[in-house]
């Protein structure tokens, strides 16, 4: 599976400058004493808020449309991976949002927003470039470091693939880089030029050109996976005939035959998933619903599944990797966040209870039948869906069969 994987590097909204900051927005921008301003926090906070950024960051834009001014706590910001890397405080991102051109702090220097509005569409793709090929060790700052004589940069991302749902396998970068600059014609200006990176002649190209190859090269990829030539067509070899035996055979059997010719069904497939990635919520509010949890969490890591009945009190979520799950429940506990009107208590899923749910996981997936429709237990009476999937591999319709459903 491929994916594009968005990564933080220094950005600031480029917006038509009629568009101004509302009274007060300067006074309350005014420099801090004493507080030394961080440049990476600053090129952080300011990419967190940018054309570049906000507009996909779903958890984030969620909080700026939380209130009708789009204020968001520097309290929370603070608690994100890269903030927490810097060791960045409230202080220190009050003091950096105050030297920005587009972002406003509020009186009290616990909140911050913007001051322009967001574009209305993609910004981003005309100043953008893809250069290849880099070494599978280069981090975004260096990457940066490297394109700056040659322009104002917005944001580098790694384009990373390989992943692999099935079998947990997380993707990694591959030596392409996606890099935004501030101006249409910035980024033109750079891919005529004829640029080494340590050695290495690199290729680039638009980002929209590469975009539009990329598409071609899956559909292409498709194609031969449904069994297709160039031109869409069935391919004649191993035409019709393949893909009913494939489907179990002429007669729909949907079971294959032992020796003695009788039916036996086949070989389920198990998805295991790893110890260390499932945590635990307990005393969560009322008021708490399945996407709250899931919005909020996301900021630790990439959130598989969130187990929550309406009514309970206890949530469980697994997490991708068991570096996240620690990462969210080193973060939230202590940390008092209320979810639907009370602050759950965040631990790990371990020992007895953690092989519980492990087993229980897999006898779900053992029981379950592929050749069930995924929603035909959203239409059994008298039952109604309670959790959210946040999956998409092969596990999602026993999942979702075992997991969703709550009695009313």
């Amino acid at each position: 599976m491929t994916e594009l994987k968005q990564e933080a590097g220094s950005a600031a909204p480029v917006k038509d400058e009629a568009v101004k900051a509302e009274a007060g927005a300067a006074e309350a921008n005014a420099p801090t004493e004493d507080v030394n301003v961080d440049e990476r926090v600053f090129r952080q906070i300011e990419f967190y808020f940018s054309d570049s950024n906000l507009p996909k960051d779903k958890f984030l834009l969620k909080e700026t449309k939380s209130n009708e001014e789009g204020w968001v706590s520097l309290q929370l910001i603070s608690t994100f991976k890269k903030m927490r890397d810097y060791g960045a405080t409230v202080e220190g991102l009050a003091a950096a949002a105050r030297t920005s051109e587009f972002l406003a702090v509020d009186d009290e220097g616990k909140r911050v927003r913007r001051t322009t509005d967001l574009p209305d569409s993609d910004v981003t793709l005309e100043r953008s470039i893809s250069a290849k090929t880099f070494p599978l060790e280069a981090t975004i700052e260096e990457v940066q470091a490297f394109f700056e004589p040659h322009g104002k940069i917005l944001s580098v991302r790694l384009f990373k693939t390989g992943g692999d749902k099935k079998e947990n396998k997380a993707a990694t970068f591959n030596g392409t880089v996606f890099v935004e600059f501030s101006s249409k014609e910035e980024a033109e200006a750079v891919v005529t030029k004829e640029l080494e990176y340590k050695g290495e002649k690199l290729t680039m190209t638009a980002k929209t050109a590469f975009l539009e190859t990329l598409k071609g090269q899956r559909k292409g990829g498709d194609d031969k996976k449904k069994g297709k030539d160039h031109k869409g067509k069935d391919q004649k070899a191993g035409g019709k005939r393949k893909r009913e035996d494939e489907d179990g055979g002429d007669d729909g059997e949907k079971k294959a035959k032992g020796n003695d010719g009788e039916a036996v069904e086949e070989k389920k497939e198990y998805i295991s998933y790893p110890k260390g990635v499932f945590v635990k919520l307990a005393g969560v509010g009322s008021e708490a619903t399945m996407p709250n949890i899931k919005d909020h969490y996301t900021k630790y890591g990439n959130v598989k599944f969130v187990e929550f009945k309406d009514g309970e009190t206890d949530a469980c979520i697994r997490f991708e990797t068991p570096e996240e799950a620690t990462e969210a429940v080193k973060c939230e506990q202590g940390a008092e966040t209320d979810l639907g009107g009370a602050v759950p208590a965040v631990s790990l899923l371990t020992g007895e209870e953690e092989d519980a749910k492990l087993e229980d996981i897999k006898q779900r997936q053992v029981r379950s039948s592929p050749a069930r429709a995924p929603c035909a237990a959203v239409r059994t009476r008298g039952a109604r869906c309670c959790a959210l999937l946040l999956q998409d591999g092969p596990a999602a319709p026993s999942d979702a069969r075992n997991l969703m459903i709550g009695r009313v």
